[in-house]
């Protein structure tokens, strides 16, 4: 009995033990989760210093991409501002360039108060003509009122040939001594149904050429002698050249050979350009005689021209020194023309220091030949 009561006692205070360290373990359990709760509150301090990190670089990063952004955002506003002038630029730049021309063209912006500019041309001797009128004659009219009808006359003339004849006597310093050489001068005109054929020759010991020159319109074409040899040329029945002509309009023809063979000179006369116009003699005929004298420098400036491309001059001649003669009938027809002048000039480093040319030129009516514009120039002609 007693031994059992030892036995219970050993069971209980076993059972007391256990119980005791039951308490302890849940006391265990139970302080586990206030230091898992220290635990955690530091890993959520980490985890919040972490995340404050993370969130910090995220800022940065979100900052930085916005900074991007922002900066990407400009750059593609920037590129269409660029853009846009430059492509509104050129198209706003064609209109205003070609709208100005266009205006500019009828000169329009001319205020109505303004007269426009006059028209400009370049005189000749066929734009101071003048018609003759019932009731003139020769012997009442003024020099300058008879010569302009002498070319209007001519002007109008529908059949003409021209024989022109002259010589040029030049004085040169040559070798210290002063010597006289002589220049031929040969000029033909044939005109008709508006095409005049020309020839003109000059032939002296220093220089000899010649050409046939076609005036239809308003070109001139030229060409040479088949020969180079002076001897063989022999005015209207001069073989010339087969070939393609050498074709001038008006103004490259008037630079380099003076005023178009229609004229009735190459002298331009109008009336600013002639010092002296003659009086009028009547011969008693039935023609008339006047002498005029141009002035050197005003209508001479076509002449000197030719002068220097025929007769092969370095440089323009200098005029001391002119007459014209002209004879006409009641009618204004010119008979004759005779030209006188006096000049220096120069040649291949010889001075002429007296130059003294005397032409005289027939006219005659009726018989003209310019078959060599209709076996020749016509093909070449516009």
């Amino acid at each position: 009995m007693k031994t059992s009561r030892l036995i219970l006692c050993a069971i209980m205070a076993l059972v007391c033990v256990l119980a005791l360290v039951s308490c302890e373990v849940k006391t265990g359990e139970e302080t586990l989760p206030e230091t898992k709760e220290v635990t955690t509150a530091a890993d959520e301090t980490a985890e919040e210093t972490t995340a404050g990190e993370t969130t910090s670089s995220e800022t940065q990063a979100a900052t930085a991409a916005e900074t991007t952004a922002a900066a990407t955002t400009a750059a593609a506003t920037t590129v269409p501002a660029t853009t846009a002038p430059a492509t509104t630029a050129p198209a706003t730049t064609v209109p205003a360039t070609t709208a100005p021309a266009t205006t500019a063209k009828p000169e329009t912006t001319v205020p109505a108060t303004e007269p426009p500019a006059p028209e400009v041309t370049v005189p000749t001797m066929a734009s101071a003509v003048k018609e003759p009128q019932p009731g003139d004659d020769p012997k009442t009219l003024s020099g300058i009122e008879n010569v302009m009808r002498i070319a209007y006359v001519l002007q109008h003339a529908e059949n003409y040939t021209v024989n022109g004849k002259g010589t040029v006597k030049a004085k040169v310093n040559l070798f210290l001594t002063s010597t006289t050489y002589e220049q031929k001068v040969e000029v033909y005109k044939d005109y008709k149904d508006g095409v005049l054929i020309e020839i003109d020759v000059t032939d002296s010991t220093f220089v000899s050429n010649a050409w046939q020159i076609c005036y239809v319109g308003d070109q001139a074409l030229s060409r040479e002698p088949s020969s180079s040899s002076s001897s063989s040329w022999n005015g209207r029945k001069t073989a010339w050249k087969t070939g393609a002509p050498t074709t001038y309009a008006r103004d490259g023809y008037r630079s380099k050979y003076g005023l178009f063979g229609f004229e009735l000179t190459n002298y331009l006369l109008t009336p600013d350009t002639v010092t002296k116009w003659g009086s009028v003699t009547d011969n008693g005929d039935g023609t008339y005689t006047e002498t005029i004298e141009p002035d050197l420098t005003k209508a001479t400036g076509d002449v000197v021209v030719r002068m220097k491309t025929m007769g092969g001059l370095s440089e323009k001649p200098k005029f001391k020194k002119s007459s014209i003669t002209l004879t006409f009938d009641a009618n204004w027809r010119i008979l004759s023309m005779r030209i006188k002048e006096t000049y220096s000039a120069k040649m291949s480093g010889l001075n002429a220091d007296s130059c003294e040319a005397d032409t005289t030129y027939s006219y005659a009516y009726g018989n003209a030949d310019i078959s060599a514009y209709t076996s020749f120039f016509s093909k070449y002609a516009k």
